[in-house]
């Protein structure tokens, strides 16, 4: 049934009032809340009715409260899938596929719009300074007695980095207040 069947003129005004002030919400709600509040006064007589629309309160009220919830329910920010995935591919990118999954790790913190300028400058120097010192770890040992302790360096200090670099991205995503859109300072 529809929310202006079936009422008495009281209702019918309170409901166009109603319907006015709920213009601007999201349709799905406007006619939620329209519906259920002339389904609370279809069937009543003009006295009740102007007993239940002073419990009810005025459109506006009503109406805010409605966009207010939607509001709420609207602003959860964009997922967190996307930080944990380019997290593995920094991470594990560097075995799986060696240094081109780490390099696509590289390419998805520049590509996202999420961190703002200097947290994707400051996530892929940090890995790639990572990879550096462990290559120089590497070459450094080469050659000597303890080439073990730069095999190892090269092993470990990518992963163990970048679980770092990792991290400091994934506490930045999206954070409220941050220039998304500037260059790098």
């Amino acid at each position: 049934m529809k929310p202006f069947e079936s009422q008495n003129e009281v209702a019918g005004s309170y409901l166009k009032e109603l319907q006015t002030a709920l213009r601007d919400g999201a349709p799905q709600v406007r006619d939620e809340v329209l519906n259920d509040i002339a389904d609370t006064l279809r069937g009543l007589d003009v006295d009740e009715t102007r007993v239940r629309i002073r419990e009810l309160g005025a459109p506006g009220t009503i109406a805010a409260d409605a966009m207010a919830a939607t509001t709420s329910l609207e602003d959860t920010g964009p997922s967190r899938a996307y930080p944990i995935i380019t997290s593995i591919a920094l991470v594990a990118g560097w075995y799986l596929v060696p240094v081109l999954g780490w390099v696509a790790g590289l390419v998805m913190i520049g590509a996202s719009q999420h961190w703002s300028s200097r947290v994707r400058r400051n996530g892929i120097l940090g890995s790639v300074a990572v990879i550096v010192v462990s290559t120089i770890g590497l070459f450094a040992f080469r050659g000597t007695d303890a080439w073990l302790v730069g095999a190892i360096i090269f092993g470990a200090l990518p992963f163990l980095g970048n679980i770092f670099v990792a991290d400091y991205l994934r506490r930045r995503w999206a954070l409220p207040g941050q220039d998304l859109v500037s260059t790098a300072r």
